[in-house]
């Protein structure tokens, strides 16, 4: 093989293809001309459009320099601007080829000459397989294209209009009607310029339906940098406005994406910086100490978070916890966080400090915080341990899982004490509260039903059945997501009314619990009975007696 050198080059039957280089959609052909007709200088651009037979006629002018050299005004990839709009804006000279495939007919005069010429490219005359004819004609200085769409209705066009002329430069009249134009960054919380563009910072979560990037008019979703404070602070996102920043540039032919070069990498990283900013014109803020730090890294020095914590909830074994406390309070000198532990050691641990001081001044712990002065220098209440007396022994639940012995039975307890740690910059107290209520697990599994729960109690007037089924719902209950599993509230359903009988039986004894499930079996199919009647029931070993009643019961 001869080896030598080669040169990239374009081969002459890429002209044959151009008419699907482009989607051609109306959007796209008006926000091409549209771009075309501001670089050239236009003041204003006229689009007029009627619909005749199904096909709607369209015609965009302008007040522009005009083409100076219809030859290569179809040269593909020739875009014959000057030095400081190709510098600015890298023309691809690709825009008019939008319409390729269309018949179009195109009335230009050029700023340097005395006369206008048209020029008519039928749909097939895009290959350069045919010459075609130029031809005198009048206008002033300016260009006007012409072309049907067909299939298309006015209608269409008229919102493709608003839509291309929504954020774009200059005046545009559709029908001789200005249309509506706003600024891109309207409503920006914070507006900063980056090497000849602005770069907005908005609230709120991003939409992928609305576009981030004004690129002279035509508008491009890209997605640069957002970020969302912690503890439900807001959400910034960013959106920006392309100005003389040459280095950005957009991907070829259809301009619908940023290529990924040091420009763009650059503007990411702007973006990230703006957002910042913005949170520094604001009063407070409630970003992650690791966001912080990075704030700092780009140079905006912001003060550490607002120190706000939520109230302390207990936890739950669903997913989600509907009865939490999502109440704020100020993380000041008074406020203890709770460690986290699980639901198994949460409830009770929430049950035997009900009524004491120590209650409200529990809030949630909020990771994302630690790092901050003021979070690292909170007490933390930890450790916690349920010491269970019973029958001359004792056993111990600790919070971390550790407990002294396992735990295979309800237990009827003499004594129950909660014990748990407050550590405060290295020192620690220990606080003992008597209780009258304690989860053990039965074995090394995860405690997803109640038989696996084993309750210790010390018989007390607030620790009801009712009480003690809410409080195995907290512990155990966790719907199955499974897509052959019964629905949530079926789930639901069954879980209370084993825990029901459980409840009775664990705390009243076994007949309560087996009244208890008739009593729940009859009220469930109370519907059944007729309005104002009572219902006798007698059940036997054998038999069962049901007799209505020709009064209504009193229950």
């Amino acid at each position: 093989m001869l080896l030598t050198t080669v040169r990239p080059t374009v081969s002459p039957e890429t002209i044959t293809k151009v008419t699907r280089l482009f989607n051609g959609t109306p959007g796209d052909i008006l926000n091409e001309l549209l771009q075309n007709a501001r670089r050239a200088g236009a003041s204003r651009i006229t689009i007029d459009y009627a619909e005749l037979d199904g096909m709607t006629h369209v015609a965009v002018s302008d007040d522009g320099c005009g083409i100076e050299d219809p030859a290569r005004f179809l040269a593909l990839g020739s875009s014959g601007w000057n030095q400081e709009i190709a510098q600015r804006e890298d023309p691809a000279g690709m825009g008019v080829f939008s319409l390729a495939g269309r018949t179009i007919l195109v009335t230009s005069r050029h700023a340097s000459h005395k006369t206008a010429w048209s020029l008519t490219v039928p749909s097939y005359g895009w290959t350069g397989d045919v010459a075609l004819e130029l031809e005198e004609a009048a206008r002033d200085i300016g260009t006007t294209i012409s072309f049907v769409l067909p299939d298309t209705t006015a209608h269409y066009i008229e919102r493709s209009v608003t839509r291309a002329a929504e954020f774009f430069a200059l005046p545009v009249l559709a029908n001789d009607v200005e249309v509506p134009r706003r600024d891109f960054l309207a409503d920006a919380l914070h507006i900063t310029e980056w090497q000849g563009s602005r770069i907005g910072v908005f609230t709120g979560v991003p939409s992928y339906n609305n576009p981030s990037v004004n690129f002279h008019g035509l508008t491009v979703q890209s997605r640069f940098y957002d970020l969302a404070e912690s503890l439900g602070g807001p959400r910034y996102f960013t959106k920006i406005e392309i100005g003389n920043t040459p280095d950005l540039q957009l991907v070829l032919p259809a301009r619908k994406e940023f290529v990924s070069n040091s420009a763009y990498k650059a503007l990411k990283v702007a973006c990230e910086r703006a957002i910042y900013e913005a949170i520094g014109n604001r009063p407070s803020h409630r970003l992650s100490f690791d966001q912080w730090k990075r704030a700092g890294e780009l140079g905006i020095t912001l003060p550490e978070a607002e120190s706000k914590l939520l109230h302390w909830s207990p936890a739950v074994a669903a997913d989600e916890d509907t009865l939490a406390d999502h109440s704020e309070r100020d993380a000041d000198a008074d406020i203890i966080i709770v460690e986290p532990f699980e639901p198994v050691i949460d409830q009770p641990l929430a049950r035997a400090l009900r009524d004491n001081p120590l209650r409200n001044r529990l809030v949630e712990p909020h990771t994302p915080f630690a790092g901050y002065s003021w979070y690292d220098a909170l007490p933390r209440l930890c450790r916690a341990s349920f010491h269970i007396a019973h029958g001359g022994g004792s056993t111990i639940i600790r919070s971390d899982g550790d407990d002294t012995s396992p735990v295979t039975e309800n237990i009827e307890a003499d004594r129950i004490e909660l014990t748990f740690d407050i550590e405060t910059a290295g020192s620690t107290v220990q606080t003992t509260i008597e209780t009258d209520l304690a989860f053990g697990i039965d074995d090394e599994i995860w405690y997803d039903t109640i038989e696996h729960i084993r309750v210790a109690w010390t018989p007390s007037p607030s620790l009801t059945p009712d009480t003690l089924v809410d409080l195995l719902e907290a512990v155990c209950f966790c719907a199955s997501s499974d897509s052959d599993a019964d629905s949530w509230s079926t789930q639901h359903d069954r879980f209370l009314r084993d825990a029901r009988k459980a409840a009775t039986e664990i705390l009243l004894g076994e007949d309560a619990a087996i009244c208890g499930q008739f009593r729940d079996l009859i009220h469930r199919n109370r519907w059944l009975l007729p309005k104002g009647r009572g219902l006798v029931i007698s059940v036997g070993a054998e038999t069962v007696e049901v007799k209505l009643d020709t009064a209504a019961l009193d229950v």
